[in-house]
């Protein structure tokens, strides 16, 4: 099998082509699409579950949220995940559906869209929310497990996005318009699933926010192609940089963390 980095490239690569059939794939098509890794039968469940993780939806696999898109029926929803119930999942699935009557817009249109809205144009501001609205699903399946219920997760995160589009409207100090909407929508979830981890008890707030620092890094890591700063996961995470400092030594090196750029 290829090395870690080149396999997990793959792994975005399939499901960046899952994408383009409105978030469905067959099993065959994994297989052919993964058929230079020899992967066993073991291996390909695990690869049909990282595809169900990122909200890519397997035909012939029921995956962890229990969900078989070849008939289209739930079976056994919420044993598995506890935030996430039967009438839960119909909502979402419902949901879903909406989303996929939305048009797609191009990268050129959507960049398009992010310099009227910086620009100060209001009209903007309802196309980018709409055309940012998957996105929102997909970044709250990153924190499903986390104690707080998926739909629970997308409602926040649809509320953050419509903030954080009023406020980037006619601010021009913003460089990045979509990296700013996903590190605002993140931030919330988060700051949710760090809530409701550490409303549990004391005794869990140093496990919960170990994980969720850990998770801010992959996350980040993907997204910017590089590690992030304990000075950028600080804000990301809306810790202070003490904080992140302390649970990067605590992890014992799990945790890796970029190096400041220094200026000459």
């Amino acid at each position: 099998m290829r090395d870690q980095k080149q396999f997990m490239q793959q792994m975005f690569d399939l499901v960046n082509l899952a994408k383009t059939n409105d978030s469905t794939i067959t099993k065959k098509e994994v297989v052919d699409f993964c058929g230079d890794l020899q992967l066993t039968d073991a291996q390909l469940k695990l690869v049909y579950d990282f595809l169900d993780e990122h909200n890519i939806e397997v035909v012939g696999h029921s995956g962890k949220k229990g969900f078989s898109a070849s008939d289209g029926n739930y079976s056994e929803i919420g044993k598995e995940d506890p935030g996430l119930n039967t009438e839960d999942s119909k909502y979402l699935h419902l949901y879903r559906r909406e989303l996929r009557s939305i048009a797609e817009v191009s990268a050129e249109e959507r960049q398009r869209l992010y310099e009227r809205l910086v620009s100060g144009d209001g009209s903007a501001k309802h196309p980018v929310i709409e055309s940012h609205l998957k996105r929102v699903v997909t970044l709250a399946g990153k924190y499903k497990n986390r104690g707080v219920p998926l739909e629970d997760l997308i409602q926040e995160g649809n509320l953050t996005l419509i903030t954080a589009v009023d406020r980037i409207c006619g601010n021009h100090s913003i460089p990045d318009v979509k990296k700013e909407l996903d590190r605002s929508v993140r931030a919330t979830m988060i700051e949710l699933a760090d809530g409701q981890l550490e409303s549990k008890g004391m005794e869990n707030t140093i496990v919960a926010r170990t994980n969720l620092i850990h998770e801010a890094t992959k996350a980040l890591a993907e997204e910017w192609g590089r590690l992030a700063t304990v000075e950028e996961l600080a804000e990301y995470t809306k810790m202070t940089e003490e904080e992140i400092q302390m649970y990067v030594e605590l992890s014992l090196e799990e945790i890796q963390v970029g190096k400041r750029d220094v200026e000459n």
